[in-house]
């Protein structure tokens, strides 16, 4: 009895095996119908239209951020104008530190949108970064009062300035 199992095992197996290598030794003709082709040609233009859209889209994000931190420079530019103008007598002292602060509140606001990963634009981040770094260092240290410099005033700009300067 256990002589005709392995017997009878063994040409099943053969059998599997000739189908098998029938099937797959073939070939195989596949007939794409006419409603097949539009799908497949949809499906291109689909998938190039998503192509399209994504690449306008990181397009148009880079010009809004090069147009935002191109109206904040313009505005840091406006703000220095103004205080060279201001004569360097003590009398004027009031006049400087107020344009001072709209310079240290620009400067913080354009840190809070870099921070927040609103302008995140690597070859505008580096850019800006001499500049940043000079206006932390050459006017916020010299200009900030004490209390502006130590308390949680612009933290946004003391935040963005300290991650400029690890890099």
């Amino acid at each position: 009895m256990r002589a005709e199992q392995s017997h009878y095992s063994k040409r099943v197996i053969i059998i599997i095996f000739t189908l098998y290598r029938e099937v797959y030794t073939q070939k195989m003709v596949v007939m794409i119908t006419t409603a097949e082709y539009i799908q497949i040609i949809a499906a291109g233009i689909y998938a190039t239209a998503l192509f399209y859209t994504i690449v306008t889209f990181r397009r148009s994000k880079k010009i809004d951020q090069i147009t935002l931190a191109d109206r904040i420079f313009s505005e840091l530019r406006e703000l220095d104008r103004e205080l060279t103008k201001i004569p360097p007598e003590s009398q004027y002292d009031n006049a400087r530190s107020i344009v001072y602060y709209r310079i240290f509140g620009t400067l913080d606001y354009l840190s809070f949108l870099v921070n927040r990963k609103m302008i995140d634009d690597r070859w505008l981040l580096d850019y800006m970064r001499p500049f940043i770094i000079r206006y932390y260092e050459d006017t916020f240290l010299t200009h900030a009062s004490v209390d502006e410099r130590g308390s949680q005033s612009y933290q946004e700009f003391k935040k963005f300035y300290l991650k400029l300067k690890k890099k």
